[in-house]
């Protein structure tokens, strides 16, 4: 499948898996791609395997939760795709698992200033270029389904990750007169780094399968082409909307992350497994 011959576009956070699986899907579908990641190191690593597969793919280092990092990383990004783009896949997020009462005020604003303020500016950026472009585009925001699932430890990531779905909304409305479409992307449990040690925690794995339909965690993989359909002329009425990736496991509530004893305040957080 060639479908994106001719576009180009933008993913960021893609040194990660749902990144990383966005940038070599989209790429052999024939866009070209611009990868964005602050760990410029490993991306090379990447852009080398990808290259040497034949897809068309530029690479910039670039810091998300810094305002003069990420418009230099689109500048730089100018000259690989002429300043038009197709699509953007605004991916990159942070997030650590920690007691509300815990979190440092400086934290929290890393959390914030990556995931609502840098998404933002990345998907102004992008929208600036397409409009530029004259021909529309796509736009999805990688939110997560605890941006609509409360999920505990993770308090300053699911507010700053509900924040993406309003901005999708609101976005796809404002943007719609020229005919760019933005959607949102809401992952369950993916097999990430993020996730990689809440999965290596014993029975862990097993209860999350037993609370999943589709009985297992998500593979980056699939993300990527869900974020690739939305920017696939397939969804081309598509705006908006927020696409749970989840295998089912938000149908019967959010499977639990951590477990306490919720009538103790000085009770400890542990890795949530059913027995």
């Amino acid at each position: 499948m060639r479908d994106f011959e001719g576009k180009t576009g933008v993913i960021t956070g893609a040194a990660g898996g749902m990144g990383a699986a966005a940038v070599r899907l989209l790429a052999s579908r024939g866009a070209r791609v611009v990868a964005l990641d602050r760990r410029l190191e490993d991306l090379e690593t990447l852009a080398a395997q990808w290259r040497g597969e034949g897809l068309a793919v530029e690479v910039a280092g670039y810091d998300q939760g810094d305002e003069a990092s990420i418009a230099a990383a689109f500048e730089q990004a100018d000259g690989f795709t002429g300043g038009a783009l197709d699509f953007c896949f605004a991916n990159a997020g942070y997030g650590r698992y920690r007691p509300a009462l815990e979190i440092e005020p400086r934290e929290w604003r890393r959390h914030t200033a990556i995931n609502l303020d840098g998404t933002f500016l990345v998907v102004q950026a992008a929208a600036r270029r397409m409009i530029a472009g004259g021909r529309g585009g796509a736009v999805v925001i990688n939110a997560s389904s605890g941006a609509v699932f409360p999920t505990d430890l993770l308090s300053a990531y699911c507010a700053s990750k509900a924040g993406l779905v309003m901005l999708a909304k609101i976005l796809a409305s404002e943007l719609g007169a020229h005919g760019i479409r933005v959607n949102a992307v809401l992952p369950g449990v993916i097999e990430t780094p993020m996730t990689e040690s809440l999965l290596a925690e014993p029975g862990v794995p097993e209860t999350l399968a037993k609370a999943t339909p589709l009985g297992r965690a998500g593979r980056p993989e699939e993300v990527a082409q869900a974020a690739a359909f939305l920017c696939s002329e397939a969804s081309a009425y598509v705006t908006g909307t927020s696409l749970l990736v989840d295998g089912g496991q938000t149908l019967h509530g959010f499977p639990r992350w951590f477990s306490t004893d919720h009538r103790d305040p000085a009770a400890p957080w542990t890795a949530h497994v059913d027995v």
